[in-house]
């Protein structure tokens, strides 16, 4: 069972570690926001910067035992369109595939249909990150929209996704 909170400065050293294991699953999820690797300076300088910015805010997973179980970035929200960003999703690699991904976008839905009342959720997703591109789906996302060679890596060029979930269905489907 996870929780969602508020982000704290302290989860920036859990985060750091989890990115202890290489260049592209970090670019994967930084989208080159950030420098590889990882520390805690730019986890602090990523944390003051959404404190001061009344339209986003990083949220953190916690277990039954109130460990980071993963975490999650809500940017962009647009009160006029009733619309937010997804963005900086990770879950704990010691504890991928057994449905915590899930668990925390299906908490993180809920916060913003429920709470926030926005319409649209929206996110995006590297097309050679099938699981996460699975773990959104499961939790009711479907893809809005594919753009090509999207992103640069080395010498390679990644597509993406970018997936919505709307309200009115996952009311419907009782997510």
């Amino acid at each position: 069972m996870l929780r969602l909170r508020p982000y704290k400065s302290q989860d920036g050293d859990v985060l750091v570690r989890w990115f202890s294991g290489g260049e592209e699953a970090f670019e994967k999820w930084s989208a080159g926001q950030f420098s590889y690797p990882l520390t805690r300076e730019q986890m602090d300088s990523y944390f003051r910067k959404w404190e001061d910015d009344e339209w986003g805010w990083p949220m953190a997973a916690i277990d039954e035992k109130g460990r980071l179980a993963g975490h999650l970035l809500m940017r962009s929200a647009n009160y006029r369109e009733n619309s937010l960003f997804f963005g900086f999703i990770v879950v704990d690699p010691s504890v991928r595939g057994k449905g915590l991904g899930k668990e925390m976008i299906s908490l993180a839905l809920a916060y913003a249909f429920e709470i926030l009342k926005v319409d649209a959720v929206r996110l995006r997703v590297f097309a050679n990150n099938p699981a996460a591109k699975a773990c959104y789906e499961a939790a009711g996302f479907r893809v809005e929209s594919f753009t090509k060679e999207a992103f640069a890596f080395g010498n390679q060029k990644w597509d993406n996704f970018q997936m919505i979930a709307c309200r009115e269905e996952w009311e419907k489907t009782g997510r």
